[in-house]
């Protein structure tokens, strides 16, 4: 797979990708990227090419099963409405104005409304960048997304979040309880982002008053090495002891996406940390 970039305004980050599987927002983030540098011309995406960049297996799924999951993206795209607001007008828009997908010749053809080209194509300090190949090795959706937002602070290596905004942003079931945000969403986060954010952390921040989980935060190295006492004052803590307080820190994913041969300049002692901390997370305890 080639070294594919995906550039966007963060504006995109706070669209819930509602309902779309694994190699679903892989297909919709290629497409993103396509049409970054395109302005509002049609755009035509061979199979074969979309395969490539989304990672898509082609040995274990036919023409008609691609022709499905295209189909699928898009329904679920219409979905996706952007709301735009002042003291005189709203108005909503979908990201696409116009797909046509050409089963005989294996072509998509896309293009994006002039309303939001500049979501795709304005490159300026509001924006993420991420490789396209790093999102698209990962399985859970819910790392996906969560992927995506920590790239945005990626200089900072801190992202502090209310648990009602991560549900929204996440698209978490509301009738996940605590224990299942644990096992099922902050688990396989840890598993696969680990590997990518280095040394990253998730502590729970209680309510003043209860137990109730009021905020999450997000603690890792950033990238440039930018000074950031929340990573330093986690960083000293002693050994394994860092991982459990009494917020503990569920983490995120079962089915970790990289290989052995995947893993490059691995930590050992990232490695070391990482399952001292999924042990810990066996100790199940609710809100």
């Amino acid at each position: 797979m080639s070294g594919e970039t995906v550039v966007y305004k963060n504006d995109l980050n706070l669209v819930p990708l509602r309902k779309f599987t694994s190699i679903e927002i892989n297909l919709f983030f290629v497409m993103c990227n396509k049409l970054k540098e395109q302005d509002t011309y049609m755009l035509h995406l061979a199979f074969d090419e979309l395969k490539e960049l989304s990672n898509y297996n082609p040995k274990t799924r036919n023409i008609n099963r691609f022709v499905k999951d295209l189909d699928d993206v898009y329904k679920k795209m219409l979905e996706l409405t952007i709301k735009y607001e002042d003291d005189d007008i709203i108005e909503r828009f979908v990201l696409f104005n116009h797909y046509r997908i050409h089963k005989k010749e294996q072509y998509l053809e896309i293009s994006t409304s002039p309303n939001l080209k500049h979501i795709l194509n304005s490159i300026t300090n509001n924006f993420t960048k991420f490789e396209l190949e790093e999102m698209t090795t990962l399985k859970s959706t819910y790392s996906k997304n969560m992927f995506r937002i920590l790239k945005q602070f990626k200089h900072t290596g801190y992202l502090k979040i209310k648990i009602n905004d991560f549900r929204e942003r996440l698209d978490i079931p509301t009738s996940y309880r605590m224990t299942d945000i644990n096992k099922n969403v902050l688990k396989p986060i840890i598993n696969e982002l680990s590997y990518i954010f280095k040394a990253l952390k998730i502590h729970k921040v209680r309510a003043k008053k209860g137990r109730k989980i009021e905020y999450l935060e997000f603690i890792f190295e950033p990238e440039n090495r930018i000074y950031n006492k929340k990573y330093v004052k986690s960083k000293n803590t002693v050994g394994s002891r860092q991982y459990i307080s009494r917020e503990k820190t569920p983490s995120w994913l079962e089915n970790r996406t990289y290989n052995k041969e995947d893993k490059i300049d691995i930590d050992p002692q990232l490695e070391k940390d990482r399952e001292a901390f999924l042990k810990q997370l066996k100790i199940d305890w609710d809100e």
